[in-house]
């Protein structure tokens, strides 16, 4: 018979879970640079602790990605979600220590404590619970811990599963979603625009070609070059210019200049459309300067994923959420980016669900409600035993 939310709730350490995210926090782990030794050692500790079989893998030195284990059956769970932060910035832009883990008023406040060591802890105390429960997983519940999340994950999550280090058949991802259960995420997708010019001196531009104003000109067409397509859950494609580098004097024409480019899509676009959308800005800037000499290469792509409402997964993850919290599951879809389109990808069913609050993720105010924290942790007990338990 499965468990109750209220006697899950009773399981419940509050005091090891808060303390488990507060030396997470305290473990500063900013991406870029990339400085997730410190806290990859920590969390493959806490897993130990929890008696789970421990593997870690780098690509990188020094980038860790923790891979821990629970059971031995055939199914597998997996739940990923990663340790890297976003740096903090300016500390005297925050009202408390970014690395201080204070708690005021029930919240936590720092750097990673909902985007996403407090879905990390939450896992991880969703397992204390199990075991206190004297739960059996019937088939194997495999967690996940990655670098690089922050920088698109490629040595992180895209690693584990592009070397098979990995292999879930169904997973849930954790980022603070509120405990929204994601069934569906935008594809995203890096592009890098170059224009090639010709230098002169700045007081006669016309003996030059200004590779500047012709990018000038390609931004122009980038959102009008977007697709006229809607997705019931997704909404639209997006496109933002996001750095941009050219010229070296100012008063030299400009003989080169780069962009790089965030565009983000939605079934059914596909790679191939995806690509000729960006070209379209192009296209369409030439027609205005014949003479433009622009490139453009794709640095990464990522799918979109659609997961059906009635799948499994969802259902069941929904039904844990609800449980928890003690309202209706909400399932949205998911504007940005995460690890989860690796593990689809791959062919796993995938959902991304977790707590905090993806407003205040990437900001000087990033806090957790200690409460919302707890009820992720008897979420992820709940659901883990309805996807591993005997009538799995």
């Amino acid at each position: 018979m499965e468990a109750t939310a209220s006697q899950f709730s009773e399981l419940l350490d509050r005091e090891q879970l808060t303390d488990r995210l507060v030396a997470m926090v305290r473990e500063p782990s900013e991406n870029p640079p990339g400085e997730e030794a410190r806290v990859g050692e920590l969390v493959a500790s806490q897993c130990q602790d929890l008696e789970l079989d421990v593997e870690v893998h780098e690509l990188e030195t020094g980038r860790p990605n923790v891979v821990a284990r629970w059971g031995s059956g055939k199914r597998v769970v997996g739940y990923c979600s990663h340790f890297d932060v976003i740096p903090a910035g300016d500390h005297k832009l925050w009202e408390q220590d970014p690395y201080g883990a204070k708690i005021i008023d029930g919240r936590m406040h720092g750097r990673g404590t909902s985007d996403a060591k407090g879905p990390i802890a939450a896992a991880l105390e969703a397992v204390a619970i199990l075991r206190r429960a004297g739960f059996a997983p019937d088939g194997t519940l495999e967690l996940a811990f990655v670098s690089d999340e922050e920088t698109m994950g490629f040595i992180g999550a895209g690693y584990l599963v592009e070397q098979r280090l990995v292999r879930p058949d169904v997973a849930i991802v954790g980022e603070p979603t509120s405990l929204r259960v994601v069934h569906a995420q935008r594809g995203a997708c890096w592009f890098q625009i170059t224009t090639r010019g010709l230098a002169g001196h700045g007081s006669a531009p016309e003996r030059g070609r200004s590779a500047i104003k012709h990018m000038a000109e390609i931004i122009s067409h980038l959102e009008t070059s977007l697709p006229r397509v809607n997705h019931e859950v997704l909404g639209g494609p997006s496109i933002n210019a996001g750095t941009i580098h050219g010229g070296t004097k100012v008063n030299v024409v400009p003989a080169s200049c780069v962009v790089e480019v965030d565009r983000r899509s939605v079934p059914p676009e596909t790679r191939e459309s995806v690509i000729e959308s960006v070209e379209a800005a192009v296209e369409r800037a030439s027609k205005r300067f014949p003479d433009i000499d622009a490139s453009v290469e794709l640095q990464f792509y990522g799918e979109p994923f659609v997961l059906d409402v009635g799948a499994r997964l969802v259902q069941d993850v929904a039904a844990a959420t609800g449980a928890a919290t003690g309202r209706p599951p909400e399932l949205i879809g998911f504007r940005g980016a995460s690890d989860a389109r690796y593990l689809a990808q791959a062919g796993a069913d995938v959902v991304v669900c977790g707590p905090g609050d993806i407003s205040l993720a990437h900001t000087a105010r990033e806090s957790i409600d200690l409460e919302e924290l707890e009820r992720a942790a008897v979420a992820y007990a709940l659901a883990f035993e309805r996807l591993l338990g005997p009538a799995s």
